[in-house]
């Protein structure tokens, strides 16, 4: 492979390449305009609509990106990119497999912070305002700065319940005495805008 990003023009993009991408998770880079980003691995995408100019870090001719394109970024390509049309695209993270097999399509959540993605898929903190998931070891550093980031675990919201009383029914009070139960630590059925 001699280049670590793969362009498709709109034109020779499959059908069935179009019609997997609308399984994958969908972004929208919103006000989002420039941003570093570092492929710990294999991305693919769908270009829905805008454009980019994404400048290599190893000193290669900027890419250009628009809508219709279809992109593979592959492992260990580092860029810097730069949104010229409001972005909307669909991606994928492909993770090799550890026994050699074929890639499998795996979720995956990785730190717009350090652009990390070892430990963000268990667990992350998302800030909605900004659309941007950060690892755990981002967060610690400068958590001040995400007062509303909510703490995840499994894509989902994690949410602490403080022990409460719940007092039993009149008839076990009398028979038993006062009987508290505690709320337990779990996940909230809410489910996280994955990058």
């Amino acid at each position: 492979m001699d280049s670590l990003i793969t362009v498709i023009p709109e034109t020779e993009v499959t059908a069935a390449y179009k019609k997997a991408a609308k399984e994958w998770t969908k972004w929208d880079s919103k006000n989002r305009k420039s941003f570093p980003y570092n492929y710990t691995a294999e991305e693919r995408v769908l270009v829905l609509e805008g454009s980019a100019t994404l400048t290599p870090s190893d000193g290669t001719d900027p890419v250009t990106i628009e809508a219709g394109n279809a992109v593979t970024f592959h492992k260990g390509f580092k860029c810097k990119w730069k949104i010229t049309k409001r972005m909307k695209k669909y991606y994928t993270v492909i993770i090799a497999a550890d026994d050699g097999e074929d890639d499998l399509d795996l979720p995956a959540i990785i730190c717009d912070i350090c652009s990390d993605a070892a430990g963000c898929v268990e667990e992350s903190y998302f800030v909605a305002k900004d659309e941007i998931d950060i690892c755990p070891k981002c967060y610690a550093k400068e958590k001040d700065k995400y007062p509303d980031a909510e703490h995840q675990k499994g894509g989902e919201a994690w949410v602490l319940v403080e022990p409460v009383s719940i007092p039993a029914p009149a008839s076990e009070k009398a028979a038993a005495g006062k009987k508290k139960k505690k709320a337990t630590t779990g996940p909230a059925k809410k489910k996280q805008k994955k990058k």
